[in-house]
This record gives structure tokens, sequence and C-alpha cells, in this order.
């Protein structure tokens, strides 16, 4: 039985409480981080840490997730959705809350590893899900307000981490960090279906050769558009991690001398743009296509990536800053579609736990590398850098991939080639 019964309303025919399902397993475990970012300096301090180990509980956080994408979405084609998001959200709020009781540096960086893993888990599951739910026609609406939902929570949660951790003391946001994941988790438990394609149905197609094997992956970056989409995710994260949590926070202390309120201030404001534009945006790429979105959107990212290190009083970096966050909320939710539009319905989980991956990587090595062009360079080489690799790749996904949706849709998802008998009887 379909789960998606029409092309109309604003999740186009979805039963809402699904989206709200999905997208809170996101939101949650996003905001299970971010809620302790505020006192994470003075926690690790509390357990005999420094700067390097700061540092180690990003990374290894960004490892557990890197290392997990790929499976995760392999053996949900296995033995389904529902249990692996759920697992991943109960994870997620286990080990996030377990941090707070941590006495010393080793064990908090193996359940930040641990938490990474079960947010993989998470993430990429609901992502799937949503992939599964949607059709080409409304997937842009659905992960548009899923998209909307982790942009709100996710604004609000370090203002209240650090209201916590001021008025309880510093581990008290740990221990509230993994209350609303819980809750999102044990409501998935009940009301989540089973969302896989079951073999032999409508919706699960041919059966494919090394589905779920290292073949499979390579069978899926075969295809340019494919690859072009996951350069795309790379190019994406590489930003957010190279620039709008390290490059542009620098250049507003250093350059125009702004305070972490200011900061915050700019950033929250920059969550809430995204938040209103990209319902609208999804809406747009279900009608027109995800390309009319995404390239338009992505020439003007570069642009304004190119004129912040020359915004050196206030008025021009903040008409620049609102340009780049409008652009960026305007195509944030148009890869994903694009990627869930190409995927075959035995490879949803491999699909997109391969784009995750070429975005944790990225996620992990961009700002090592804009801070190191700082460093040794100027902001002009380091925002250079960010804007002439983005630019690049929007230019040549322009070029070279293919419209998968919309009224100029040219194609559906990869074909592939059926299994030999005895595979497909396996």
């Amino acid at each position: 039985m379909r789960l998606v019964p029409s092309k109309r309303g604003i999740t186009g025919g979805l039963r809402l409480e699904l989206v709200v399902i999905t997208g809170g397993l996101i939101a949650s475990a996003h905001a299970s981080m971010m809620i302790i970012t505020p006192v994470m300096p003075k926690f690790i301090e509390l357990i005999g840490g420094g700067v390097f180990a700061l540092g180690l509980t990003f990374s290894v956080y960004g490892v557990g997730r890197f290392i997990t994408n790929i499976p995760a979405g392999v053996i949900s084609e296995k033995v389904g959705r529902k249990w692996i998001i759920t697992i991943g959200g109960l994870g997620v709020a286990l080990f996030a809350t377990l941090g707070g009781f941590a006495q010393d540096v080793p064990t908090f960086l193996t359940l930040r590893f641990l938490s990474g893993v079960a947010s993989s888990m998470t993430i990429v599951m609901a992502n799937v899900v949503a992939a599964d739910l949607s059709t080409v026609e409304n997937r842009g609406r659905v992960l548009g307000l899923m998209q909307g939902l982790q942009l709100v929570v996710g604004t609000g949660s370090p203002a209240l981490g650090g209201l916590i951790g001021e008025v309880f003391g510093t581990r008290a946001p740990f221990y509230g960090s993994g209350i609303m994941v819980l809750a999102f988790a044990l409501w998935g438990i009940v009301r989540l279906p089973e969302t896989r394609p079951q073999p032999g149905s409508e919706d699960a197609g041919a059966p494919i050769r090394h589905s779920n094997s290292p073949r499979g992956a390579l069978f899926l970056l075969r295809d340019t558009s494919f690859l072009m989409v996951c350069i795309l995710g790379f190019a994406t994260f590489f930003l957010r991690g190279g620039m709008s949590t390290t490059l542009i926070p620098a250049f507003v202390h250093d350059v125009l001398e702004m305070g972490p309120g200011a900061i915050g201030l700019l950033f929250t404001f920059s969550s809430l743009m995204h938040g209103i534009l990209i319902y609208p945006a999804g809406a747009m790429a279900d009608k027109y296509g995800r390309k009319i979105i995404i390239v338009p959107a992505g020439i003007v990212i570069g642009a304004s990536i190119v004129w912040l290190p020359f915004a050196d009083t206030l008025g021009p970096f903040i008409a620049a800053f609102i340009l780049l966050h409008v652009a960026q909320g305007w195509s944030g939710q148009a890869p994903v579609a694009y990627v869930a539009d190409l995927a075959p319905a035995g490879m949803r989980g491999m699909a997109i736990g391969l784009y995750r991956t070429f975005g944790d990587a990225a996620g992990m090595i961009g700002p090592v590398v804009s801070m190191t062009l700082l460093s040794i360079h100027s902001y002009h080489a380091a925002f250079g850098f960010n804007a002439v690799l983005w630019t690049v790749t929007v230019v040549v996904f322009a070029y070279v991939a293919v419209e998968t949706g919309g009224k100029h849709r040219k194609r559906g998802p990869i074909a592939a080639p059926e299994a030999r008998p005895e595979q497909a009887q396996a």
C-alpha cells in the first residue's frame, strides 16, 4: 500500500505526522550536539583536558559519522529502516546524556565517538525514510519541511544550553541533551511504519546486482549525475565547516571586532532565513526542477563568498552575509532531493550514505584547509579558495548533471541491471 496518496497539500499528500517524526529525529539529534556547544570549553577543562582535547571532541564525533554513513544505509536494505533510525535515536540520547557523567577525557572522547555513530544512523536513515515516503512530485516540500524543523530547533539549542549551564552548572546541558531525541525515537517506534520496499512489490523495482557491496557504491558513482551531486555535497559541507563555522566567525572577530553575542545573533538570523526560505524553495523544486534551484543560487553563493573578505566595515559585510545565507537557504534541500530522485529503490540507503560520506569528509577537511590558508596567507586567500571550489563545482554540475524533477525532468532513478535468477531468489 502506498503511503503517498496524493500530490496535493503542504506535504504533497504525505501524512504530516511522518514528516514530523523523521524531521524531528534529525533536528533533535543535531540539537543534542548544539546544546552542549556553549559549555564545551569549560567542560573539557573540568575533566582535565586542554585545547587539543577540545579539538578532538569534534574530530572523533565526525569520524564516528564518517565511518557509519554507508554501513547504516546498506544494513537498512536488509533489516529495514525503522529499527536503524530508532536505535540510532536511542543511542544519541544515551551517549549524549552519559557524556555529562564523564570524569576524564578518554571516556568522554569514547562517548563522543559513539554519539557520532548513533547520529549518523539517525540522520542517514531519516533521509532514506523521506526518500521512501516521498515521490519526485513532493520530495522538495517534504525535505524542506524536515530541514526547516531542524533549523528551528538548531537555532535555539546553543542559547538554551548556555542558559542551562549558567543556572544549573556545566554538566547540566548534557543531562538534558538527549530528552528530545528520546521522545522522537519512542514516537517513531510507536508510529513510524517500515518503509523499506518489499521484494516483489511495485516500489521495490528490479533486484540490483551487488547493491549492498562496494561494487554497488562503484555502480552508483559511475553515473555522472550521481557523482556530481556527491561532489556538490562535498563542496556544500566544505563551506559549512571551512567557512561558516570557522572563517566567518574569525573574520567578524578579527576585522570587524564584534563580540560573541553579535556573532551569535548573525548566525541566529541566518538560521531563521534558512527556515523561512527552504519550504517555498522545495515547492519550486518540485514544480520546476532541482537544477533551476541549485545553479542560480549557487552562483550567488560564490559571488557572496568573494565579496566577504572585502567587506571590512559592518554595512557591506551584513549585506554580503545576508545575500549568502538567503541563497544557501533557497538551495538547501535540492541536492538531497536530487540524490533521492536518482537512487534506485533497492539502493536508497547506499546512495544517501555515500552522499553523506562525501559531506562528512569535507566537514573534517574544510576547517583545516581554510585555517591553514588563513595562517599562511590571508582572509582573501582562504575565502577565495572556498569561492573557487564552490563555483567550479556548481558550474560543472550545471553542465554535466541531468534534471531529475519538475517540468523539465529528463530522467528517473539510475537504471540498474537485473540480478541473475539465482541472486533474485536468494
